[in-house]
């Protein structure tokens, strides 16, 4: 019977010791590593607009006055006679106006021009002397029309491939007596391609003076120089390509456009210290994207993070359903995929539970928040036991709702800034940004901080003033 007796006291234990809870064993805090999501390199458009009457001006005042000066000697033959003479003829030329026009790529230039002409004749023991076209009297005007396309070179400017030359004259120069053919003379190879020549190079060079590319140029040394965006926050645009844009003319006006593709980045601490790198080669675009993305990384530290919640919400009582809910402290770490809130409640009940959930940032209120949350298996499985008025929603809400921490500042600071950025550059132009969206990537914990990965969509670009 004692025996008996010893057995079954015996199985009574054990039957209460196994229906006795365990105590919980909190998710270890071993955050998955971090891998950040690529970002696609950034386009920033250099937009060029070229007024052809700026080019015109330049061109003028820098053309040879006069444009061309030179002598040829030439046999003629007087009219109705066989007799050969020989003609020293001299011309001057003088730009008078030039014109230009851009239709697509089809270029022209239309230069008029003051023409004077002097022989002097000989054949044999017969001196004519000299015959004059434009020596004292008003000058004959011819106008030359050259067409060409317009084009990239291979370092990147603009320039004119030039046709051939039209000639019209718009005062003929009457030199009668010989019936001298003075539209030949004038079209001499010597003559047409030495002012053809001289009003190429001009509108080249003219083109050049006021083409982005010599802005850009100028403007490379800041575009590479680090940019302040706050305190011991910099911007670091990172130019590594340059690509060409197709032209387009409207008449006067030239259209095309340089595109930096650019590497930006943000930088914290001392102003960064950079080697200019040297001005890439321009290459034509196939496809002009204009995307701007910049990657922005912010962190807290886990401490901190902890402390703003106990601050928060510890020791503060709340009401949840009709429950009246005391928290001593929590606890806010990473373990696989998940964030996990670690709770020391002393009412309703005094215990340590857990919510798993998934840490987003607020961009627009610089905020950490829990969504998603749900209990811990063991957590729920005490609750079931002794408070399951827990799982039923309200408790979860109200802990999402007020376990809220504020982010990094410097990160808000920034991306404020990158609502109207602007940056002079000097040579009249200034760095601009258009932000078009921002883009939370992902939160991530280690095992001593939580790290937030943002990207700034927008546009970056030049404007010009000249």
């Amino acid at each position: 019977m004692l025996h008996r007796l010893g057995v079954i006291v015996s199985l009574s234990w054990i039957l209460t010791a196994c229906q006795t809870p365990q105590p919980l064993v909190a998710p270890p805090n071993n955050p998955n590593p971090v891998i950040l999501p690529t970002v696609p390199n950034s386009v920033i458009n250099l937009p060029i607009t070229i007024d052809l009457e700026t080019v015109r001006a330049e061109a003028l005042k820098a053309m040879p006055k006069p444009l061309s000066v030179g002598k040829v000697t030439q046999v003629l033959t007087i009219a109705n006679t066989p007799l050969p003479m020989e003609s020293d003829i001299s011309h001057t030329v003088y730009m008078r106006d030039l014109r230009l026009g851009v239709t697509g790529q089809d270029f022209t230039a239309t230069a008029q021009l003051d023409f004077a002409i002097e022989t002097k004749t000989r054949a044999g023991f017969l001196s004519m002397g000299g015959i004059s076209c434009g020596i004292g009297e008003d000058l004959p005007k011819i106008e030359f029309t050259l067409p060409g396309k317009l084009y990239w070179t291979a370092t990147g400017d603009l320039a004119v491939q030039a046709g051939q030359w039209q000639l019209k004259w718009l005062k003929p120069c009457n030199i009668t007596a010989f019936k001298f053919n003075v539209e030949k003379m004038a079209n001499l190879p010597l003559v047409r391609d030495k002012v053809q020549g001289i009003v190429n190079e001009q509108i080249n060079n003219a083109l050049k003076q006021v083409s982005f590319k010599n802005m850009l140029v100028k403007t490379w040394p800041q575009v590479n120089e680090p940019k302040q965006l706050e305190k011991d926050v910099w911007l670091l645009l990172q130019p590594e390509k340059i690509g060409l844009t197709d032209i387009i003319g409207t008449g006067r006006y030239v259209k095309t456009s340089l595109s930096l593709t650019a590497r930006p980045q943000i930088i914290t601490g001392e102003k960064p210290k950079i080697t200019l790198p040297p001005m890439p080669q321009p290459q034509r675009l196939v496809a002009n994207g204009d995307g701007f993305y910049l990657a922005l990384r912010g962190d807290i530290g886990l401490d901190t993070a902890n402390r703003l919640l106990n601050e928060k919400l510890a020791n503060k009582p709340f009401d949840a359903g009709g429950k009246q809910v005391l928290i001593n402290s929590l606890q806010l770490y990473g373990s696989g995929e998940k964030a996990v809130l670690g709770l020391r409640l002393q009412q309703p009940i005094n215990a340590e539970i857990f919510l798993l959930g998934r840490l987003t940032l607020d961009v627009m209120q610089n905020e950490l928040r829990l969504e998603d949350i749900e209990f811990e298996l063991a957590t729920s499985s005490l609750l079931a036991k002794s408070a399951n008025w827990m799982l039923h929603g309200t408790f979860k809400n109200l802990i999402a709702e007020k376990a809220r921490v504020d982010f990094d500042k410097d990160l808000a600071n920034v991306l404020n800034d990158f609502k109207d950025y602007r940056q002079n550059l000097g040579y009249g132009a200034t760095l601009k940004a258009q932000l078009a969206n921002i883009r939370p990537q992902g939160v991530f914990f280690t095992q001593n901080d939580i790290k937030a990965f943002v990207v700034i969509d927008g546009k970056l670009g030049l404007d010009i003033s000249q």
